[in-house]
């Protein structure tokens, strides 16, 4: 699957060696891969605009290295200079430091995050039929950049590997290329240092905003230009690719131009470069005019609050102190006021937020929801690049006091957080679609031809990868949804008050509930579903009746904490409430009325690599469990047998959780009492 990306080897070194003719063989390798993935990028998304087939997307990748090679051979400008430059040590430690952080989310096995499903939703829909169509039973289609999703569709293999893997690529090749730009522009190894002093864009590519990144790809070529005349042409066809994977990558890439051409106002345009640059401008527009009818009438979106104020001080970490005082001292140096102005100008546009609810202005809500979570994206590469400018200028360089207590600093912060992310291959918890899903979302393809399964409308109940003899009634939210027919909601009430004949009359024969949300207690108290298979603590029912009925309590102990997935429930019906028992360590015994039952279920989340006796069966390792006994012991014991370890928790610092240093542990969920219906 990965193999298929060497397609963009040799575009990438072609690429490199127009763009960048003073630099050297190592220079152009480390652009090569932002260069390269670009370009795929813009075929792949101009092959899905023409309607063009996965087929054809492959000739004209081929072609597009055809061409490379020839033009790699066969220079259009003979003379070409071969440069010998002088790199430290460190340019290359810091390098692979960044690569190494940022490759290691892939030994997790699955993507991070809520925002991966949608885009596997989407490269599924465009291998089965080409385009953002809804499966059925659902009507309808996305509208969303194309260029992102077509590629992973046509690398192949399971959609949300394809995804996870072409954003872990995507966000490297960024990093190689900043990394290239620093050394281009005369700052060594201290710009690629600075990317690692923040986690911002290191946070937004493990939440898997994949093609948010992926978009910013085409700043390195603007970059590329900085200490020249920008060459409009180029600037024109970077921004139509960059259009096609993200609106971010082409806010940011308008903000730096509009920066470079107020600092060099003084320069002569040529009636070429004027020509030029209405392209850029009529790509914008081209964006605008799109996505502009879906957006009409809504109101601003700020999820996240102001970006300018808090949570950019969280992202940018000690970036964000660096770069002031690197502005003030450099302020009056040409090449870091574009830097600076660039900076403002992605500043100012956090102001949107601050119009949360406001409505009337279809433009400004378009760019709030584009730039909802910005404080992760808009100023990491501005800092990044202009706090390197600054620290390549300490007098001494690294032999100063100021300088090594920086990248003794860096160093340290880099340890930590390439440890916490290590740590995080451990907590199977947090991703939201679990181990048991990933198995019953594989056995659909063994349900009847013509099946309908009921999935809940979170992210944990869609399915990304769908059978094409079975449909599916949720459809993930993404882009702009336009959805002509569902039996979603419908459903979903038919559940909740058990009307069997309305779910029948809807074709609803089976039913994936998760224990994350509430659909699952809703189907465990009525008769009519039988459970087909388990995984984990996840469940496939079939619409068949069973003769049981659970009744759900909860379990409540003194470390009752925040259930981190609790703010995207809409109803609790057996008001279990969004604190849970947190147990790290010892024997607990919990009493239970089971008189009447006929079984006894306790519903578990280990927090970490745990092994616990939970309802007299061993568990061992992160996840969720479902542990079920018959009843007549009057309750259940868990006993922990695992030492509670440290870690760092994200879900702290994202809000969803209530502590960053946290402990291993269990989570009791609730006790699931099931008797047989008289």
């Amino acid at each position: 699957m990965s193999l298929g990306l060497v397609v963009a080897i040799l575009p990438g070194i072609a690429i490199a060696r127009r763009l960048d003719k003073d630099g050297d063989m190592k220079r152009h390798l480390l652009l090569m891969p932002a260069f390269g993935l670009l370009a795929c990028l813009g075929i792949s998304g101009l092959s899905f605009l023409l309607n063009w087939s996965l087929e054809t997307l492959t000739t004209l990748l081929v072609l597009a290295n055809i061409i490379a090679f020839i033009s790699i051979r066969v220079e259009l400008q003979p003379i070409f200079v071969k440069n010998r430059i002088q790199r430290t040590p460190w340019f290359w430690i810091f390098t692979i430091i960044a690569f190494i952080i940022a490759i290691t989310p892939l030994s997790y096995g699955s993507p991070m995050g809520v925002d991966w499903i949608g885009f596997s939703a989407l490269t599924d829909s465009i291998s089965r039929n080409g385009a953002f169509s809804l499966t059925e039973p659902s009507i309808g289609e996305w509208v969303y950049p194309p260029a992102f999703p077509m590629l992973a569709a046509w690398m192949g293999g399971s959609p949300h590997m394809a995804v996870f893997l072409l954003g872990t690529f995507c966000f490297i090749a960024l990093l190689l290329g900043i990394a290239a730009i620093g050394e281009k522009m005369g700052c060594g190894h201290w710009t690629i240092m600075a990317m690692l002093m923040a986690p911002a864009l290191f946070a937004k590519n493990l939440d898997s905003g994949y093609p948010t990144v992926a978009s910013q790809l085409g700043l390195v070529i603007i970059l590329t230009m900085f200490s020249t005349k920008l060459r409009w042409g180029v600037v024109a066809i970077t921004a139509l690719i960059v259009a096609m994977i993200h609106p971010t990558g082409l806010i940011y890439l308008a903000t730096l131009v509009f920066a470079k051409m107020l600092v060099s106002k003084s320069d002569q345009i040529s009636l070429t470069d004027k020509i030029q640059s209405v392209i850029l401008i009529i790509a914008i527009v081209f964006a605008i005019l799109i996505f502009a009818p879906a957006f009409d009438g809504k109101a601003v979106f700020a999820e996240y609050g102001w970006q300018g104020g808090a949570p950019m001080a969280i992202y940018s970490g000690l970036l964000l102190p660096l770069g002031l005082w690197s502005a003030w001292t450099l302020r009056n140096d040409k090449p870091a006021r574009i830097l600076i102005i660039w900076l403002g100008l992605n500043w100012s546009l956090s102001s949107i937020h601050l119009f949360d609810g406001f409505t009337g202005f279809t433009l400004l809500s378009m760019m709030s929801y584009a730039l909802y979570s910005m404080s992760m994206h808009a100023f990491h590469i501005p800092l990044a690049t202009l706090v390197g400018m600054r620290l390549s200028r300490i007098e001494g360089g690294m032999s100063s006091e100021g300088g090594r207590a920086v990248m003794i600093v860096t160093l340290l912060l880099c340890g930590i957080a390439h440890s916490a992310l290590t740590e995080l291959a451990e907590h199977d918890e947090l991703h939201v679609s679990s181990y048991g899903d990933d198995i019953l979302i594989q056995l659909l393809d063994n349900l009847p031809e013509d099946s309908i399964v009921y999935t809940e409308n979170e992210h944990w109940g869609h399915v990304y990868s769908i059978p094409e003899h079975i449909g599916t009634t949720s459809i993930p939210t993404l882009g702009i949804l336009k959805q002509e027919f569902s039996i979603q909601n419908t459903a979903t009430t038919a559940i909740k008050n058990d009307d069997i004949s309305k779910l029948q009359e809807l074709g609803i024969t089976h039913a994936i509930a998760s224990p994350k949300g509430v659909m699952m207690q809703h189907i465990q108290a009525s008769t009519h579903w039988e459970k087909l298979w388990s995984s984990g603590a996840s469940t496939m029912y079939i619409l068949e009746d069973d003769g049981m009925i659970s009744d759900f309590q909860p379990i409540k102990g003194e470390n009752m904490r925040l259930d981190p997935w609790h703010s995207q429930r809409n109803s609790d019906p057996f008001n279990l409430g969004n604190e849970k028992l947190y147990l790290t360590e010892g024997k607990h015994s919990f009493a239970v009325n089971d008189t009447e039952a006929y079984q006894i279920c306790v519903m578990v989340e280990f927090v970490g690599n745990v092994k616990a006796e939970v309802n007299g069966k061993i568990f061992e390792g992160s996840g969720w469990y479902n542990s079920c006994t018959f009843a007549g012991n009057g309750g259940f014991v868990i006993q922990i047998e695992s030492q509670f370890q440290y870690w760092i928790n994200p879900l702290g610092a994202s809000g969803r959780g209530d502590s960053i240093i946290d402990e291993t542990g269990i989570r009791v969920h609730w006790v699931e009492i099931i008797s047989i219906a008289r």
